[in-house]
């Protein structure tokens, strides 16, 4: 008998309770709740924002939900399209290994508008649980696709996101199975997203999508329109639409929910650079190498990073023209880490990318695939990355670094404290920040807090 992921899926959302969750999971949950909520504030000046918001501003008259940072409130799924598009602007916002995107983003930014437009109080423990089924929906999901899903062209972070985002918005509402069922039916026509847009506006674009499109499917089973029960699974559903036929390995996309918490293994990742996350590895393995050995640019004759074969064709942008594309230059991230010993939000302007000293640099930077990095099996299973120095004093320096254990990864984890440093360095230019620290601190204790609306109206 053909496995039931749809109604199996629901299910495990419907039967998310906070009272089950652990405090090692409520702290990871959080985490990603409060990162994404900080990086608001950085994005809110980005051109791809203020195109975005001036758009969903001439859509929509006032509504209850606040775009954070500017004053605005907007109709709920206008608010968490501008809000989910200004937390991914700057590529800082926390990834899943597992999906190999951006996962909390949509689905906070959904579940926060939706909070903000309901009669009663939403408190952080219903948000909490909710999030929580959102993510770890979508997480089985990847599972279940596989890296081939974002091998083949798809951009995990837009596809899968829309799942996310409407589980937890269901979850949040109270669904019961039925209309869970028909909220994933609505949202698996949908979801879409080319992996070659990754490096443009666009990028921010499938991220706000998700969140909006989450409200709609679940606003439209509320008014009682319908999406097929099984829309996941059927001959012509979402896995084999884009996956193709045997592509997909159904059972894991549910046996394993909630056995680990992906949340908890693999694991969140906090990203401590504001920039592409298939170049982190090799950013930890230089930093670490130029601190240890003090190294100087002038001393660097040639920089080797060796990677898997899936990096290249999102990090090979050996010119970027503005800061935002030096956030997809493996070229540009490792000479500026060079230079600053650090990979910092200042650091990606338009002029640095330009800077004739890092261009210099830039051309002694090399990468290469790696001959044990090869197929889309290692990708997630046996991914890391080789730094190797070739120094002007004939020394030669070698780093490896696993993907489990990059700075804010599970094998390097950051918590509140550190989170803290990187919520400041996002917020601290904008004129609300000593609210948005305000903000922070109910984030900390977030399942205490008896309406979320609080946080939003700091942030606002």
């Amino acid at each position: 008998m053909p496995i039931e992921v749809t109604r199996r899926l629901a299910e495990f959302a419907v039967g998310t309770r906070f009272a089950a969750l652990s405090p090692e999971l409520v702290a990871s949950a959080k985490l990603a709740i409060a990162d994404s909520i900080g990086t608001v504030l950085a994005g809110t000046g980005e051109h791809s924002v203020v195109i975005l918001r001036d758009w969903a501003r001439q859509q929509s008259p006032s509504g209850r939900a606040s775009v954070l940072g500017c004053g605005m409130t907007l109709p709920a799924a206008h608010a968490a399209f501008v809000n989910a598009a200004t937390a991914h602007a700057l590529d800082y916002d926390n990834i899943s290994l597992t999906v190999s995107g951006f996962v909390a983003t949509p689905a906070l930014f959904a579940l926060l508008a939706v909070a903000e437009e309901e009669e009663g109080a939403v408190s952080g423990r219903t948000l909490i649980e909710a999030f929580v089924a959102g993510y770890e929906a979508e997480a089985g999901i990847a599972r279940g696709l596989g890296v081939a899903h974002y091998a083949e062209g798809w951009h995990s972070t837009s596809t899968l996101a829309h799942f996310g985002a409407t589980i937890a918005v269901g979850r949040l509402l109270g669904f019961d199975l039925d209309a869970m069922r028909c909220a994933i039916g609505i949202t698996a026509s949908e979801s879409s997203g080319l992996r070659d847009m990754v490096g443009n506006m666009l990028k921010a674009f499938h991220v706000a999508k998700a969140a909006r499109n989450g409200i709609t499917a679940a606003r439209l089973t509320q008014m009682g329109f319908t999406g097929h029960p099984s829309a996941l699974e059927i001959d012509w559903g979402y896995c084999r639409a884009f996956n193709g036929t045997g592509n997909f390995d159904p059972a894991a996309i549910v046996d394993t929910l909630g056995r680990p918490w992906d949340l908890l293994d693999p694991g969140l990742v906090i990203k401590v650079y504001p920039c592409c996350g298939l170049i982190h590895s090799a950013l930890d393995g230089v930093i670490d190498l130029v601190r240890e050995h003090d190294i100087r640019p002038d001393q660097v004759r040639h920089v080797r990073v060796s990677v898997h074969e899936l990096v290249p064709p999102t990090m090979a942008n050996d010119d970027p023209k503005s800061g935002y594309e030096g956030k997809f230059s493996t070229a540009f991230c490792v000479a500026n880490a060079i230079v600053e010993r650090s990979t910092r939000l200042a650091h990606f302007t338009d002029a640095r990318v330009a800077d004739p000293a890092i261009r210099t640099l830039m051309g002694r930077v090399e990468m290469v695939v790696h001959p044990e990095l090869r197929g889309y099996a290692t990708f997630l299973q046996k991914e890391f990355t080789d730094v190797r120095f070739e120094l002007t004093d004939g020394r030669v320096l070698e780093q490896r670094v696993m993907r489990m254990n990059n700075r804010g990864s599970k094998g390097r984890p950051i918590g509140f404290a550190e989170l803290r440093d990187k919520f400041i360095d996002c917020t601290s230019a904008h004129p609300n920040a000593a609210r948005a620290l305000e903000a922070f601190g109910l984030l900390e204790k977030l399942e205490d807090v008896p309406d979320v609306r609080e946080i939003a109206a700091l942030m606002r």
